[in-house]
């Protein structure tokens, strides 16, 4: 009888055994045949979905792409709606991300933005605001974007801090012309930095 019970007990442990290996082997099959998602150069729900069937909007759409300088953008919003022009859709709560290989990184979010699919372009608008990880934080009533290469605009008045200053400005331009170079930030059009000791980001 002892050796029965032993017999038993080894059997059911090489059993538990057996399936702990079968568990670890289908995860490791699912991690396996999982497809990684590379970045694309067009905008998922603007290349498949046609503008004129979000009349009750597209939740929560995501984008993520490269641009001709290296540079990873991603996207997100709440919604996506088609509006009366066949080629631009109304996004509302906006949030872009760039992600500089030269180590300066945006981030842009607002309210409502309108996306247009023939221009690939992004026109941010209802409390924008624009941030980089170098002490920048500024406001601004419209703020132009591209997909396709690193490059937005805004024309003022653009307000907000740049370091331990407080700026204004009619004009900003935030550019890189290619993988190797940085980013090139610009203030133009009647330019006021005050320069606050006292003041952190």
């Amino acid at each position: 009888m002892p050796a029965l019970k032993i017999s038993y007990s080894n059997t059911v442990f090489y059993l538990k055994l057996t399936l702990v290996f079968l568990g670890l082997f289908a995860l490791v099959m699912i991690f396996l045949s999982a497809k990684k998602l590379d970045p694309s150069t067009e905008i998922p729900f603007a290349k498949d979905i046609d503008f004129a069937t979000l009349d009750d909007g597209l939740t929560k759409p995501i984008y993520s792409s490269m641009t001709n300088s290296g540079d990873e953008v991603r996207i997100s919003a709440e919604q996506i709606i088609s509006t009366e022009k066949k080629d631009i859709a109304l996004i509302k709560s906006a949030i872009l991300r760039i992600f500089s290989v030269s180590g300066s990184d945006l981030f842009l979010s607002s309210d409502t933005a309108l996306l247009d699919k023939g221009k690939k372009n992004l026109i941010f608008s209802k409390n924008v605001i624009l941030q980089t990880n170098d002490k920048m934080e500024i406001t601004a009533p419209k703020i132009f974007t591209a997909l396709d290469k690193t490059l937005i605009q805004a024309d003022g008045p653009i307000k907000g801090i740049f370091g331990n200053s407080n700026i204004e400005a009619g004009k900003l331009d935030i550019i890189k012309e290619n993988a190797s170079s940085n980013l090139v930030i610009s203030f133009t059009k009647g330019v006021k930095m005050v320069y606050n000791p006292g003041k952190s980001f």
